[in-house]
């Protein structure tokens, strides 16, 4: 099977472009998020934050880049499975190990012992519940949002130095957790952060390519709920509201997700509403689209993140969310003729 894509570069209209379908994700606990390659198989963690999970552990499923069959699944160890769960961003360091964001236990870390199995650990967390500022009663630690909400840890990404940041996509904050782990210390709060009421803010992170900033998707701007914005962050000790810059905005409940960062620094953005991949400079606007034809059998359907295959080609997870299609629940590949960014992960102790 096969999805075919356009590039939509100066109109709608552009001829579509073949991409593979590559693997179907399990209904349960379904809701395909964070994704990452290492040599010839393609990891995958689930479920998607608010998903309801079946009361089974969350995972990481591991793939076949090439048949797409499924090589081996990776539970969760320490969940309370009666207890909302998801397990959402994902990375790998230089030693190939696995780092995913769970909103209940922080970020843990996986090490292959050998083929198919696996030791898990707590790099870092758990994140804690920050309940929104009041100026009638200040507190020392508070989020600038205006809805108490538990917290929804999202995305990671790691810098040359080792350090790692995780976006909050409830608390309108983004944490630093230094090379080897530990507790996670909140790095930036800021409203430009937020998501309107309980719609999710800061989703998707990562670092730019001359290792200098981070940036920052936000699903549903707080003041503006219709638009999702692009944020550029310093990536300095202590950064203040001034250092933060808009960068794009997606004006039309876009929902931008998960990002991936191309060979020359675009960034690559899924678009979980409309069902695109977008092509956005550093500097802001867009190169171009991606977007599914309507006659394919597995769409683009909620895409969720992404990531290169360093050949051309750029996986992503279907998660399937607005539409409630589970089986859509897939991984499905594009060719961008992009390879990716060849930075590679740091080496953490």
């Amino acid at each position: 099977m096969a999805v075919a894509l356009v590039l939509q570069t100066q109109a709608p209209s552009a001829a579509p472009s073949h991409c593979d379908f590559l693997a179907r994700v399990a209904e349960t606990p379904g809701y395909p998020d964070g994704i990452v390659l290492r040599k010839s198989r393609v990891y995958v963690a689930g479920p998607a934050l608010g998903a309801d999970a079946g009361g089974v552990p969350s995972e990481i499923a591991v793939f076949h880049e090439k048949s797409g069959a499924q090589l081996d699944t990776i539970p969760i160890q320490g969940e309370d499975l009666a207890a909302p769960h998801a397990l959402t961003g994902l990375t790998i360091d230089g030693n190939g190990r696995l780092y995913a964001v769970s909103s209940q236990l922080g970020v843990l870390r996986f090490s292959e012992k050998k083929h198919g199995t696996w030791h898990q650990s707590v790099y870092a967390g758990p994140f804690p519940d920050v309940p929104p500022c009041d100026p009638a009663s200040p507190v020392d630690l508070c989020s600038p949002t205006t809805l108490e909400l538990p917290p929804m840890p999202s995305d990671i990404a790691l810098a040359k130095d080792g350090s790692a940041y995780v976006t909050d996509a409830a608390q309108a904050t983004i944490y630093r957790i230094p090379p080897g782990g530990g507790a996670p210390k909140i790095w930036l709060q800021s409203a430009k952060l937020a998501g309107f009421y309980d719609l999710q803010g800061a989703r998707g992170i990562l670092v730019s390519a001359d290792g200098k900033s981070v940036y920052v998707t936000v699903a549903f701007s707080a003041d503006a709920p219709w638009e999702g914005r692009i944020y550029k962050i310093p990536r300095v000790p202590i950064p203040s509201e001034n250092d933060i810059t808009l960068v794009h905005v997606f004006p039309n409940f876009e929902a931008p997700s998960g990002m991936g960062l191309g060979e020359d620094g675009a960034l690559f953005v899924a678009l979980s509403i409309t069902n695109e991949i977008v092509v956005v400079k550093p500097t802001g606007g867009e190169l171009g689209r991606f977007s599914a034809a309507t006659n394919d059998e597995i769409p683009l359907d909620g895409p969720a993140h992404v990531a290169f295959d360093g050949r051309g080609g750029l996986y992503v997870t279907n998660q399937a969310v607005a539409s409630g299609g589970l089986e859509h629940f897939a991984v499905v590949e594009i060719d961008v003729k992009d390879r990716g960014s060849k930075i590679p992960p740091p080496k953490l102790p």
